[in-house]
């Protein structure tokens, strides 16, 4: 197939341009996001039970649903929160099962499930997917709450009619509410119930089909149309007809508040009140399109009718983020091919280097093509996968360039050399490029979210070395068969840079012949001490690990473009009391922001988002929200775009907690100014067991010991006091007069909670028509007591007549995982300072297989942190969660896929060599490239003189650089064995081979490294959670360079040393003991 190719110019070049235009076209229609868009393996089901405590929730709604999925196929982990008013289950589905058949069974069973109260709401079952959320627009000014949500109700209908926006919500308003309050006065004067008003509003507020009129003339539908829609029609409902013809109309008895849900929250967007619209993408919509139609609107409105004093202003804008990664990672891509293309220009002739190199577009582009259909964006992760591969994908051609070129020295150029160089080396390049392929397999397996987040990884990598072999093989021999090169003759009519090429080569040349060839003579005629070298360097980086030069961190900390701040105050704190506590922290910003400007810098600060009442993480006081209360505060601070701020978010933070230092009465206070990634925290310990009294102690005793750690920050627990809690029972003599316990609940929460007599469809909104008493009757413990129960027969009863009252002290939430109440001790990190991987192994017991290896030798086990604190607290236990969990499902993946990467190049290199040990030779290089990998992590080119942290991205670059440090062994191990089958010495063949594959391993080497600089050069901050692997990549494959060139050689004549040996010894042994066979 090879010869057919080089002799089909056009079946050649046919097969390259399928590979270009087929590519440009998925270019132009491939989406484009920040970073890949994956399902998180998790079932939502969640239940409304509004004006429930935690406890009731948890006991009506969430025990229930637990219990009806346990024993459900596929489910890994079920994990529930009961908060006020709300119900969430979280199930966690098993990898390889069918997501949508689990989603249906789950909704199967808790549809089958009878017994949730009354009060709630139809659970809502959904797969639980990261939002992309692309842009948010602020409307803010003096105005009050009716005037900035008529605005964003008016802007959020035209943005959703702008071309490629679909979703757009409103978020830091309340919901629309009209609330029928009534006293008990008024319910005493006229002998009313809450029931009755209930039942007057649904009777005469309402929409009815009734059918249709059949006549002769055609169908006439009949329909009852007396729905209300507004306070002042509410107001008009006949509550009470009498006899004498007068009626009492719902006014008479009430007062009708056409306003808001009763919730109090505060918006203020850089200082004025404000509300939001969250503009979100969907399916194949593109965030760039969608940044750009947002901010023209925005501009048309501020010309057209935007009312005087309200301002309009859109932030938080990923599509902005989105552009400028992808334009860093396409320039540092396009600054590494041009650095490929000089590196091989250099040493090859310009024609040569320049149809070697045109393998890498043509590969790209191939893999473009195929892209949609493995479900391919160009997002962060894959470009990064690109520019991973960029010098790797050379790595065949430059074999089979290097093969031909030779060629053409020895028999001129023409067709037959370029067919006889490809074929020379083609087992070599296909079983190079299948290890490589082999070695980046491993991260399809990764477990949780870190695999679903690298998995363009591989997608990328493994199809573009597959099209890079069919560019090598079949369309490069005969684009190499077009150039007339391999003559030393005629210098003199070569171009100036021509000139300057063959001195570059020629200066190669002079290097073999007069360095490189004694010094392998060296190596080889003092084989044994030069594996001794290599071992010792391998020994000092081993070495340079365990002593703690270079610390294992799972996840680097990359500083963010946002500050998140959360604050939660004790359970029932007064929202005024939230917002003084808020203010505190905005004054601390302020002060940071005038520090900064006062010394000459850039203001750090971009647009800040003040809330009071609700967290702004989930999306404010909406359906999808369950942090809410008016002990919550939260900020969103967007930073001055990295290009211009003097300072990172880490530094702004760091300065910001100083300034604050502790807010009194303050329950959880957290300043998140990490970018994040697909791990948990920093340190996330998991407590369960039976008894919630010893959880908390344990917590409070854990957190204290977890303090002695310097670098962890905002160190809290997950368990919150709840609010003042009142029982109520009723008393026995109540039930002589017909009550019951139902009738008592359901009137305490139709006074104090209010009972909902319709939900209506008003516009766009779904608002509650709500009956209780006011709010001046909801506001003191003497109204409950003041209040009357209605019995079946009409009697008023006082409240403490019918009742027992107990003052009790509820949950704020309630936490569950697997059926368990548990509370999680948490704790982020600067992990400039603490190491979470030490901290974590001090905290957390021994494993049973270390405890063994301990105590085989006689060793004491030392006791964890966690196992001498919950020797007092017998009945609790703990488990791993965050980072420490994550690691402990990691590794065990890491190290089956390392084993499995050897096993799989050993058989692949066993196959061409034909032997059981030389493939030996060959993996020999892989842990010296290991080598490499660890004294290349010494340099950090972002902070010079510190030396980078080992994490998980640098392990998978050690795994993946097993695949690629072979691949020159494996050519220069193949290349020797012709020698010797072509008759020559075994010293003089290892000898020749070395000289003779000096060039393509020197020159794959460096067009791997030269193609990564970009990335370890990158100084933005964005980019540094990705050069943990591309130095482990490069400076292997750097190392290994000088393992393939110098020890491979002496191990290839060591091996043979070791079989003459052993030869010897059969010849002796067998003429010891079998002589008559001699």
């Amino acid at each position: 197939m090879i010869a057919w190719f080089t002799r089909n110019g056009v079946a050649a070049n046919l097969t390259m341009l399928i590979f270009v235009v087929g590519g440009g076209i998925s270019l132009f229609s491939i989406k484009r996001e920040l970073f890949p868009q994956f399902s998180l393996d998790t079932i939502v089901v969640r239940v409304p039970y509004l004006g429930a405590s935690p406890e009731e929730v948890e006991e009506a709604v969430n025990i229930r649903v637990e219990e009806a999925l346990q024993g459900l196929e596929g489910i890994k982990e079920i994990r529930s929160m009961a908060s006020e008013g709300y119900g969430a289950i979280n199930v966690v589905v098993e990898k390889g099962f069918d997501l949508r058949k689990v989603k249906e069974d789950i909704k199967t069973r808790v549809d089958a499930i009878t017994t949730f109260p009354a009060e709630t709401e139809r659970p809502i079952i959904e797969e639980f997917m990261i939002q992309r959320d692309t842009i948010w627009i602020s409307i803010y000014g003096d105005a009050d709450e009716h005037a900035l949500k008529a605005l964003a109700k008016k802007v959020r209908d035209e943005v959703v009619e702008l071309p490629g926006i679909s979703q757009a919500f409103t978020r830091g308003v309340r919901n629309y509410e009209i609330s029928i309050n009534v006293s008990e006065e008024k319910l005493r004067q006229y002998d009313l119930t809450f029931d009755e008003v209930m039942r007057a509003v649904q009777g005469n507020s309402l929409d009815m089909p009734a059918g249709l009129i059949r006549s002769s003339g055609g169908e006439i539908l009949l329909r009852t149309k007396e729905q209300a829609y507004h306070g002042s029609e509410f107001a008009e409902i006949v509550l009470i007809s009498r006899g004498d013809g007068t009626q009492v109309l719902l006014s008479d008895v009430a007062e009708i508040d056409d306003g808001f849900e009763d919730i109090t929250i505060v918006s203020d967007f850089n200082g004025k009140p404000s509300v939001m619209i969250l503009v979100r993408e969907a399916g194949l919509e593109s965030p760039l399109k969608i940044s750009n139609q947002v901010y023209k609107y925005i501009e048309e409105t501020k010309k057209t009718w935007l009312p005087d004093g309200i301002q309009m202003e859109a932030w938080g804008d990923s599509a902005f983020y989105l552009e400028d990664r992808l334009k860093l990672l396409v320039e540092n891509g396009a600054i590494g091919f041009i650095l490929v293309l000089l590196s091989l220009s250099l040493f090859l002739r310009p024609s040569l280097a320049f149809f070697v190199a045109a393998g890498i577009p043509v590969s790209f582009l191939a893999t473009f093509m195929v892209g949609p259909i493995l479900g391919l964006s160009i997002n962060l992760i894959s470009l990064f996968a690109f520019i991973l591969v960029l010098g790797i994908v050379v790595d065949d051609a430059i074999v089979v360039g290097e093969s031909v070129f030779s060629e053409f020295q020895r028999s001129g150029p023409g067709v037959a050399s370029a067919i006889t160089g490809t074929h020379k080396v083609s087992t070599p390049v296909t079983f190079a490029i299948i290890t490589t392929i082999v070695a980046f397999l491993p991260i399809f397996f990764l477990p949780g979210l870190m695999g679903k987040f690298f998995v363009p990884i591989p997608l990328v990598v493994i199809p573009t070395l597959l099209f890079s072999l069919v560019q090598s093989k079949l369309v490069l021999p005969y684009h190499l068969s077009l150039c007339n090169v391999g003559d030393k003759q005629g210098r003199e009519k070569l171009n100036p840079l021509s000139r300057l090429q063959r001195k570059f080569s020629d200066g190669l040349e002079r290097f073999i012949k007069n360095v490189y060839d004694p010094t392998v003579e060296i190596a080889l005629n003092w084989r044994y001490a030069t594996l001794g070298g290599f071992l010792a360097i391998l020994i000092v980086s081993i070495g340079i690990v365990t002593g703690g030069w270079i610390r294992f961190v799972q996840f680097p900390n990359v500083p963010s473009d946002f500050i998140m701040v959360q604050l939660e105050m004790p359970e029932g704190t007064a929202s005024d009391e939230t917002g003084r506590a808020i203010q505190r922290l905005v004054d601390a910003l302020e002060q940071v922001r005038t520090e900064t400007i006062d010394a000459g810098q850039i203001d750090p600060v971009a647009h800040k988002l003040v809330a009071v009442g609700y967290s702004t993480f989930t999306g404010g006081p909406n359906p999808e929200s369950t942090v809410t209360g008016s002990n919550f505060g939260s900020i969103i601070v967007e930073l001055a775009k990295s290009e211009v701020r003097d300072s990172d978010a880490f530094q702004v933070s760091e300065r910001w907690r100083e300034i604050v230092g502790q807010i009194p009465g303050a329950r959880r206070l957290t300043i998140q100014a990490g970018a994040g990634g697909p791990v948990g925290l920093p340190v996330d310990i998991r407590l369960t067991g039976p008894d919630f009294d010893q959880l908390k102690a344990a917590s409070l005793e854990i957190q204290e010991r977890v303090k002695q750690f310097e670098g962890l920050i905002d160190i809290r627990d997950t368990y919150s006091e709840g609010k003042q809690e009142i029982k109520i029972k009723l008393k026995d003599s109540a039930r002589n007069l017909g009550l019951n316990a139902s009738d008592m609940a359901r009137q305490v929460r139709q006074a104090f909670y209010g009972g909902e007599a319709q939900r209506i469809q008003r516009d766009q909104d779904d608002v509650r028509i709500m009956v209780r008493y006011p709010r001046s009757d909801r506001e003191s413990i003497g109204n409950l007591e003041k209040m009357y129960i209605r019995t079946h027969s009409g009697q008023s009863i006082p409240m403490n007549e019918v009742a027992d009252i107990e003052f009790g002290l509820g949950y704020a939430s309630i936490t569950r995982v697997d059926r368990q109440r548990v509370i999680n001790v948490q704790a982020d990190a600067d992990k400039d300072v603490a190491n979470p991987t030490e901290i974590n192994d001090a905290l957390y017991p021994m494993n049973s297989i270390m405890k063994r290896f301990y105590r085989f030798f006689g060793v004491e086990v030392p006791q964890s942190i966690l196992e001498e604190v919950l020797e007092k607290y017998p009945g609790v236990k703990p488990v791993k969660d965050g980072e420490a969990r994550d690691f402990e499902e990691l590794m065990p993946v890491l190290i089956a896929g390392s084993i499995f990467v050897v096993i799989v190049i050993y058989a692949l290199l066993a196959i061409p060599f034909k032997s059981y040990l030389q493939p030996m030779l060959v993996i020999s290089a892989i842990p010296f490239g290991v080598a490499g990998a660890i004294f290349g992590h010494l340099i950090n080119f972002s902070n010079l003189g510190t030396p980078q942290d080992l994490s998980t991205l640098s392990m998978l670059g050690i795994i993946a650089l097993s695949g690629v440090v072979v691949n020159d062994s494996l050519v220069l191990v193949d290349y020797i064995n012709k020698l010797r089958f072509q008759g020559i010495p075994l010293k003089k063949a290892v000898h020749m081979g070395g000289i003779a594959r000096f060039r393509p391993i020197m020159l794959t080497s460096i067009t791997t490294f030269v193609g990564l600089v970009p990335i370890l050069l990158e100084r933005s901050l964005q980019a540094q959670f990705l050069i943990p692997m591309a130095t482990s990549l490069s400076f292997g494959v750097l190392f290994a360079t000088f393992i393939t060139l110098l020890l491979v050689p002496s191990l290839y004549l060591i091996l043979e040393d070791i079989k003459r040996i052993l030869l010897s010894i059969l010849r002796w042994l067998k003429n010891l003991y079998f002589p008559s066979y001699g």
